[in-house]
């Protein structure tokens, strides 16, 4: 039996231009909500880097009408969850409840969005924390090499930027900076809400018009600036017992026609167990314990990486079997076998993350914010399954070209003389 998408979507403009969707799945006993912002660490300057981050930290430290405790036991009481999440380009506030206490959830989550005080002994506790996590990046290897490529691959520009920003910065940022940054970016136009689950449009749309129903910003949207990339070999030394490689190259775009080849693609070259390079890198030469590509896309661009961690004596090794791997699928077309089995996994992936209503909310946003309108899971999986091995090998062969690639290591890599060929 082919399963269907039996949701019922619907999308309201508010007059202040905030958007409201909703997915109703009658199925489901519970509500995933978000109140997400179209602005992330992209939409920072340079003297503002780690500010979306730490708004999104201080939401919790209290309102005009809650106090941080009061959060806390007002999302205990209704047995759900709350929390938020900052990226290169998104903001967003989110939690599940049972149906019943979706009013709560939406006046809790707008309040957190626009209404924090950013008291400054709440911001000076919540900078130790941020600190902290900050501190916690840099010890793990793994997070700080993807971070590190980051910086380098896209440069000094606000994409290239930890979303955490630096600790000199965060050290020094006061309740001024975070409203200042809030009032230039937290726009109705920048704000969506979001719903998936046991939900009526006309309900979510109530409770939004009353909590939204004052708000208004007239600052100019920011423009952001085009990304640039920065190819080439970058060695950090650390005192460490691996090296940490991370690798990649521009990859298409979320809006781009390509985004299920590109899918298909990486899930062919490491997105899950039975991939090449895990197949070949762990299973057959014992090189590295976890070896993985992944493929992210944002509003204007897209990063196709891989990642790694490797003993210094198996670094060559290593890298000789990525850069096989790579002109593998550069030169020859996947076979059918392979083609079908990515298409049957994505697709068991989607229909099962299908049954997640958070997962359901955030896919919801996404689309909205890359698409401006809802896709169902036909939709997708039609454009999975159309997918044809030619295509593939064609995007394969415009986006393996090693000039456009940047590789870096970290640990210790004193000497270290990998170049990217393939």
């Amino acid at each position: 039996m082919k399963p269907t998408d039996t949701s019922l979507y619907q999308k309201t403009v508010l007059d202040n231009g905030i958007r409201v969707i909703s997915e109703e799945l009658p199925f489901f006993h519970s509500v995933a909500l978000g109140v997400w912002v179209t602005a992330g660490s992209r939409d920072e300057t340079a003297a503002e880097g780690g500010l979306s981050h730490f708004l999104e930290h201080m939401a919790f430290k209290g309102t005009a009408r809650r106090r941080a405790l009061n959060i806390a036991q007002e999302i205990d009481q209704v047995g759900g969850s709350c929390n938020a999440f900052t990226t290169k380009e998104n903001t967003c506030f989110h939690g599940r409840v049972l149906a019943d206490n979706l009013p709560r959830l939406v006046d809790l989550l707008i309040d957190l969005a626009l209404n924090s005080r950013l008291e400054a002994p709440d911001l000076d506790l919540e900078r130790q924390v941020i600190l902290e996590e900050i501190a916690a990046q840099d010890d793990n290897p793994e997070d700080l090499a993807q971070v590190e490529f980051g910086r380098n691959f896209w440069g000094e520009s606000s994409f290239g930027r930890p979303i955490l920003g630096e600790a000199a910065d965060v050290s020094r940022f006061d309740r001024e900076d975070l409203l200042a940054f809030r009032n230039a970016t937290y726009r109705p136009e920048s704000l969506i809400v979001a719903a998936a689950g046991r939900v009526k449009h006309q309900e979510l749309l109530d409770l939004a018009t009353r909590s939204f129903e004052q708000f208004a910003n007239g600052a100019p949207l920011r423009p952001r600036s085009q990304v640039a990339t920065h190819p080439g070999v970058y060695r950090l030394t650390r005192d460490l017992e691996q090296v940490h490689v991370c690798l990649g190259t521009l990859g298409p775009t979320a809006r781009d026609r390509r985004r299920y080849e590109a899918t298909l693609l990486n899930l062919i070259l490491g997105g899950n167990m039975s991939s090449r390079l895990f197949q070949v890198v762990r299973e057959k030469l014992g090189l590295a314990y976890n070896i993985y590509s992944f493929l992210s896309f944002f509003s204007d661009t897209g990063l196709w990486g891989i990642g790694a961690g490797v003993s210094p004596r198996n670094l060559e090794p290593l890298m000789a079997a990525v850069r096989q791997e790579l002109k593998r699928l550069k030169d020859e077309t996947v076979s059918d076998a392979e083609l079908r089995a990515a298409q049957d996994f994505f697709r068991g992936s989607i229909f099962l993350s299908a049954e997640d209503c958070e997962h359901r909310m955030l896919r919801l946003a996404k689309n909205e914010i890359h698409f401006g309108h809802y896709i169902s899971l036909e939709e997708i999986i039609t454009g999975l399954l159309q997918v044809t091995r030619t295509q593939i090998r064609d995007l394969a062969a415009e986006l393996l070209e090693p000039k456009n690639w940047a590789l870096t290591m970290l640990g210790p890599v004193d000497g270290a003389g990998e170049e990217l060929d393939f």
